[in-house]
């Protein structure tokens, strides 16, 4: 994705932020969140975790668009539980970006510069928690520098779509043991062609566990993911 599309996106979505803030549009894309989440095996997922105890974590924000359907399904069946989005909003550390990570024709140098647009998203996304009462928390800064806070967390979800092979092990490696039994995470890159690192990531980490990453097609939009098992401590 070029700079140039990334700003065209964050220009329509400033647009539809002002027709959000009307009541008129408050109302109309709370619907279509509904709509989206309807077809989205991810949310389902996640609304079979909600009867748990736990919070709700997003790792690889971009520029929000699965953490709104997230929001929407927690202020639906619990609205208590807090969500926590964690990105650097601004891009990839360079140095993370490995040869794993690149897809057919996909160049290191271009992929170092991808999702760097996103300064203007942390304000967004309060916004929109405040609009719709959400208990939602926006944590800035790269994961091996913010995760570490949720060493004694208990999450009954996680959202993993941070792209990267190490980042993908970062985050397996800080929050999978937060996860209460019956919990599920779920790998929105697993299988992609674009970022092959999240499979190898994700595959090796479950390697050693007695769970294994499964497919859910509960919804028109599969998703990738695996429940944590009930025995779990």
């Amino acid at each position: 994705m070029s700079k140039q599309h990334d700003q065209q996106r964050r220009e329509a979505e400033h647009a539809l932020d002002q027709f959000r803030e009307t009541e008129e549009g408050k109302s109309q894309y709370w619907g279509t969140l509904l709509d989206y989440c309807r077809g989205d095996s991810m949310i389902a997922l996640l609304e079979s975790t909600l009867h748990l105890s736990g919070d709700v974590i997003e790792c690889g924000v971009y520029r929000g668009a699965s953490l709104r359907k997230i929001c929407r399904a927690v202020s639906d069946f619990s609205p208590d539980k807090l969500v926590f989005a964690c990105d650097s909003f601004s891009g990839f550390p360079a140095e993370q970006v490995g040869r794993v990570d690149l897809g057919f024709l996909r160049f290191r140098h271009r992929v170092k510069k991808k999702f760097q647009l996103c300064d203007d998203v942390p304000e967004r996304m309060e916004r929109f928690f405040q609009m719709h009462r959400i208990h939602g928390q926006i944590v800035k800064g790269n994961f091996s520098e913010t995760l570490k806070q949720f060493e004694h967390e208990k999450f009954c979800f996680i959202h993993l779509d941070c792209d990267l092979y190490e980042s993908y092990k970062e985050c397996l490696g800080e929050l999978f043991h937060c996860l209460v039994p019956g919990g599920v995470v779920v790998f929105h890159d697993y299988g992609s062609p674009n970022w092959p690192g999240a499979k190898k990531a994700v595959d090796g980490f479950f390697a050693t566990k007695a769970e294994t990453p499964q497919q859910s097609r509960q919804r028109d939009e599969p998703a990738w993911y695996v429940r944590r098992s009930a025995e779990a401590e």
